[in-house]
């Protein structure tokens, strides 16, 4: 493992200096008015944001570069959909956020995540980075501290839309509340060579090169180099980051063909960071939720730490066969490994007390896996009548292989803590054991779409057909894996229905309504559970949705209403016990309504943000229960509302303000504060000799707002504190 992280450093740092030093020779052969090459005409190819339709403002676009509705504006769509740009990802994210920091631009989704843990909320449902599609293959993407270096926009389609891309494996959680769909750097047709310093928190620095150009007569030849290296301590105390990666996008473009290929190899080492507490039993409503400690406490132990190093390889070939025909192949791979997780309870968080004390529980984890997938497709174009016809037919296949930490000794405590004096120790935890099958999936699915077009109409018809094996490794002692005790194996299929229709009454109006279905592949009990490792079934999602779309004067407003429905999974307490018990019974009902609003709302002012209602209540419980009982982390109302002012063409100074309201955890026994947090950010363009240089510096949370943040039903996340980012960008 030392030697492959050592070899991507060595890889980075002679890339760097290569490139750096080209850059160099050719202003100094400039400066001293040596011989120059005179380059013969260049055609060029075309420009990414009018391809894509890039609103005023930069922060989204409306026509879509993923799924089998590629190439549709979102008015064309008739689901919920929002398109974030580069722009978006740099000024909203940095080395020490979570992957949520950009999301939550969007009402459907709340943030719950932290510096060690990617999750976030999906109109209600809890998601992560192993749920992305990248380039059109999900999978491939891990949950811990998801990288956006190396990406161009991300796509987000709300609700259980996973016909419209096929099915990978997830692995902790699923995707019913929406897809995320990344696309990766690609050579822009006047080549790229970008440098970036950022500094941030107590010292974390990162530096970053983004390097493309195209080759040949026609720039057919395409390649993008990305690489980041971060190194130091983040705002919050004694948290340390130590990072390194390098991604590499090479594509070939023909008259009829087109091929992408995305490598990237990535290691991070996050020492403590620890921000997640289980709520324990003796918190009732009588004691209430214990008041929050300050967001920069620090309640690592000696030996915290997660570290994970891992690489991915992902490739597409389109195919024209002739004017009618299409044909598309994409596959992907992954090797990850989170070779080092000494955390609280063996890999989840502290057991709180109604009084802020907790035990200091630790133990060693592990997670190797491996991920493969594959899908052949072709699309027809063909008109009947007056009616035109896209029609899309894919097969795929996945398979995730995952190995989990064995003969651990079991979680132990070790000392003792309080949210608000901090903690004691008095021995050092356990980093000894071995790794055991956990879990095998295969997934095959097959899907057919046809999107049709006629005069003010369109309309999506599909079906998805799904299956699933699922082989959990079943052992007598679920904590120390001591015994093997046989296979448990699950076989699951089902049919999953996808239809929309949307109406155009005039150019800036959209109407629609559509039905889509989910279906995954049952997943196991994580760690934060007493039944930790038991098999739980597929869950079945339908979703029915009904909207207005409205694009005027450069600027995209939507309002829509959804109804999900999904087989619930609850929490059981029992006596006796630390941690709840997770079970299915009954199903969840989220039902909501969305309004978002992004472009150009004056002269000089870009707007971004929206807000959201969701009612999300257990039904059809065990004796009724749990009826009506809103569902373990589901908040009603949220918001967010992001201004950016540009008053001249070197400033833009941008504000954001983000409101969560209150939130149920422990069945309505518990209810955690509502919070508004605030951003304010400023970048101004200007030259270091003739290099245009832009200059950023963003705070985020800058009243230091200390608060709650509910995750994974049933635990409280400690908010991240006013942190400062400084980054220079420098364009070569």
């Amino acid at each position: 493992m030392k030697r492959e992280r050592a070899l991507a450093a060595l890889v980075m740092g002679a890339l760097t200096a290569s490139v750096f030093g080209g850059v160099c020779a050719f202003a100094e052969d400039s400066n001293t008015g040596s011989a120059t090459t005179t380059l013969s005409e260049v055609v060029v190819i075309g420009n990414r944001d009018k391809e894509r339709e890039v609103l005023p403002g930069d922060f989204v676009y409306t026509k879509s570069q993923t799924g089998f509705l590629n190439g549709k504006n979102t008015k064309d769509i008739p689901f919920t959909q929002t398109n974030f740009t580069e722009k978006s990802m740099e000024t909203f994210t940095g080395p020490d956020k979570p992957m949520d920091a950009l999301l939550a631009n969007s009402p459907s989704v709340r943030q719950t995540g932290s510096i060690l843990h990617g999750d976030f909320q999906f109109r209600g449902f809890r998601t992560n980075g192993t749920n992305f599609y990248v380039n059109n293959v999900p999978g491939v993407y891990t949950q811990f501290n998801t990288p956006l270096y190396p990406i161009e926009s991300l796509e987000m389609i709300s609700g259980p839309n996973v016909g419209l891309y096929g099915t990978g494996v997830q692995y902790e959680t699923t995707n019913p509340g929406g897809i995320i769909s990344l696309k990766s750097k690609v050579a822009p047709d006047n080549g790229v060579f970008d440098y970036t310093q950022t500094i941030s928190g107590r010292g974390l620095f990162g530096e970053y090169l983004d390097w493309g150009q195209r080759f040949g007569d026609n720039k057919e030849w395409g390649i993008r180099i990305t690489t980041e290296n971060i190194n130091g301590r983040t705002s919050v105390k004694g948290t340390k980051i130590n990072g390194q990666g390098i991604f590499a996008n090479i594509d070939h473009t023909t008259e009829k063909s087109k091929d992408n290929l995305f490598i990237g190899y990535r290691n991070l080492d996050i020492q403590n960071g620890l921000r997640w507490f289980i709520l324990g039993n003796s918190i009732t409503n009588a004691t209430g939720l214990p008041k929050v400690p300050k967001g920069s406490n620090n309640y690592g132990f000696d030996g915290m730490v997660k570290s994970t190093h891992g690489w991915l390889a992902v490739y597409n070939h389109e195919q024209k066969f002739n004017d009618h025909w299409d044909g598309f192949f994409n596959f992907g791979m992954q090797r990850n490994n989170l070779d080092r997780n000494v955390m609280a309870g063996g890999g989840s968080g502290y057991t709180l007390n109604a009084d802020g004390t907790f035990n200091v529980t630790a133990g060693p984890g592990e997670t190797p896996q491996e991920y493969y997938y594959w899908q052949l497709g072709t699309v027809a174009h063909y008109d009947t009548g007056a009616l035109h016809h896209d029609i899309t037919l894919s097969y795929n296949q996945a398979w995730r292989n995952r190995k989990t930490a064995v003969n651990t000794g079991g979680t132990k405590t070790i000392g003792k803590g309080s949210l608000y004096d901090g903690i004691t120790l008095f021995s050092s935890p356990s980093t000894s054991f071995d790794n055991a099958w956990s879990n095998k999936t295969r997934v095959k699915s097959l899907s057919v779409i046809d999107d049709m077009t006629y005069k003010k109409w369109d309309v999506v018809l599909g079906v998805h057909h799904h299956s699933a094996t699922t082989r959990d490794y079943n052992y007598k002692n679920k904590t120390t894996h001591a015994e093997f005790t046989g296979i448990i194996k699950t076989e699951e299929s089902a049919t999953s229905p996808t239809y929309g229709v949307i109406y155009h009454p005039n150019k800036d109006w959209a109407v629609y309504g559509s039905h889509t279905e989910n279906f995954d592949a049952g997943t196991s009990v994580s760690t934060q559970y007493e039944n930790y490792g038991s098999a739980l079934p597929p869950l079945k999602t339908k979703q029915n949705e009904i909207g207005v779309k409205y694009e005027h004067n450069d600027i995209l407003y939507t309002l829509a209403y959804y109804d999900i429905k999904q087989d619930g999974l609850i929490d059981v307490y029992r006596n006796g016990y630390a941690k709840p018990f997770r079970t299915r019974d009954g199903e969840e009902r989220h039902k909501g309504v969305e309004f978002t609003v992004n472009g150009r709302l004056a002269p000089k002012w870009n707007i971004i943000g929206g807000l959201s209602y969701m009612d999300a209540t257990n039904e059809k419980t065990t004796k009724g229960k749990l009826d009506g009982i809103r569902v373990n982390g589901s908040t009603q109302r949220t918001a967010v509302l992001g201004l950016e002012y540009n008053p001249n063409e070197q400033w833009s100074i941008l504000g954001r303000a983000i409101y969560t309201g209150k939130t149920p955890v422990k069945n309505e026994q518990i209810w955690v504060g509502g919070y508004t947090v605030f951003d304010l950010g400023a970048t101004y363009r200007t030259h270091f000799g003739k290099v245009p240089t832009d200059l950023s510096l963003m705070c985020n949370n800058v009243f230091n707002k200390d608060y709650w943040e509910v995750s994974r039903g049933n635990q409280v996340y400690l908010s991240l504190p006013r942190t400062f980012t400084f980054t220079a960008k420098f364009h070569f």
